[in-house]
């Protein structure tokens, strides 16, 4: 106790010095706190989502032709809606895999993107995306009608697409242009959550065969699936498998279910982050070296009381912790005061940007450990040459 005493003093005696030396920890510890907890806090977001989307969704993408045994070691070689592989999938594919006798199956759908605006008739067209569905599309992705019938030969709006376009105005009914194609508007989407690449809020969807036939394709880009439930993913990928083999022998298609996808996505995320959070702990090391060179100048400042200190008996492991204590004080100080900060912005930016970022237990716990890692390992040499001053040497000192 009286050791922490003498540190404590010093620090408050010098209390300007002491923070600007701190200064260095409070940046790095709030850089790598700040960091690691919104990478949490989207990692959690991410994860949300995809529960919301759902859990028993599957998804057919076009890939490179391989064997079927290459196929199953092989995890994701491309495909999707972006993707520059071409696609074989078929509407007729679809149909099959939507055959009543497959019971682990409950739906599926062709997915296509439309390379046009929508707009009303002579008026500037809306920031939406336009995609062309089967008419499972909204069973598979468990949406609901807020207005009007979600199958036909009409347009589905979104519900924000349907405000852009028609504001506090029922759409139904009513014209909308895709490129040069009249639709009549059939049904309105209720507010749903959206995930990544999925905006139900701001698409606009055709009938599959109205899209192929707007946007010249002879393919879809993606087939949508859910299972019946979330137990009975693997079986019906195994039957999607089966079905689409049969049609696809080449095998130029890939299955990817909901959680394979959301382990690579969190998986990225955590390394982004992990990444960031390693270039902010540079500024730890500073920080370190502040305290090192810091601790070395009081070491000097103080010779003649450490001269009176072992005179009067104080062994050179007494010095050692008496110094070794201030380093680590003004380290742990240092990353407190950054954990709080980073807690107040993770905080503030998580409510701004919408996920979920807190401050947690184990930041804080984290924090505190560099803290005391950086004050020991810079403060070492400062302390060993403080604790092997010999007394008389000290105590000539001015």
């Amino acid at each position: 106790m009286n050791t922490f005493a003498i540190a404590w003093d010093s620090i408050w005696h010098h209390r300007t010095r002491s923070f600007l030396t701190a200064l260095g920890i409070i940046i790095g510890v709030f850089a790598v706190v700040t960091l690691t907890s919104l990478g949490g806090g989207v990692r959690t977001f991410v994860s949300q989502k995809f529960v919301g989307v759902g859990a028993n969704l599957i998804t057919v993408t076009p890939s490179m032709p391989s064997t079927h045994a290459s196929a199953r070691s092989s995890k994701f070689r491309g495909g999707g809606p972006f993707s520059n592989v071409p696609s074989t999938l078929t509407s007729s594919d679809v149909n099959a895999l939507n055959h009543p006798h497959h019971s682990v199956i409950k739906a599926a759908s062709g997915m296509i993107t439309v390379p046009y605006l929508i707009s009303q008739p002579k008026k500037s067209p809306v920031s939406a995306s336009v995609s062309g569905t089967s008419s499972t599309f909204f069973t598979v992705e468990n949406l609901k009608s807020q207005a009007g019938t979600l199958s036909g030969k009409g347009i589905v709006l979104g519900s924000k697409v349907a405000t852009e376009l028609f504001g506090h105005h029922s759409a139904l009914g009513k014209k909308v242009m895709v490129g040069k194609k009249s639709l009549t508007v059939t049904g309105v989407l209720k507010s749903a959550g959206s995930g990544p690449g999925f905006t139900p809020n701001t698409t606009a969807y055709l009938p599959l065969q109205t899209a192929l036939g707007i946007s010249g394709q002879k393919t879809v880009s993606e087939i949508l699936i859910a299972a019946s439930s979330a137990n009975k993913v693997s079986p019906a990928v195994n039957v999607i498998r089966h079905i689409l083999l049969t049609r696809h022998p080449s095998h130029d298609f890939k299955i990817i279910t909901s959680k394979q996808l959301l382990s690579t996505v969190l998986s990225t995320t955590r390394t982004i982050t992990d990444f960031l959070a390693g270039i902010a702990g540079i500024a730890l090391v500073v920080g370190g070296i502040g305290i090192m060179n810091i601790m070395l100048v009081t070491v000097s400042e103080r010779f003649r009381e450490i001269g009176i200190r072992k005179a009067l008996g104080a062994r050179d492991g007494d010095i050692l912790v008496q110094f070794l204590t201030e380093s680590v004080l003004l380290a742990v100080i240092g990353g407190l005061v950054g954990t709080v900060f980073a807690g107040l912005v993770t905080h503030v930016v998580g409510k701004a940007i919408g996920i979920p970022a807190n401050l947690t237990l184990d930041s804080v716990l984290t924090a505190v450990s560099f803290s005391i890692g950086v004050g020991v390992v810079f403060g070492v040499l400062p302390a060993l040459r403080a604790a092997r001053l010999m007394p008389a040497e000290a105590l000539r000192t001015e």
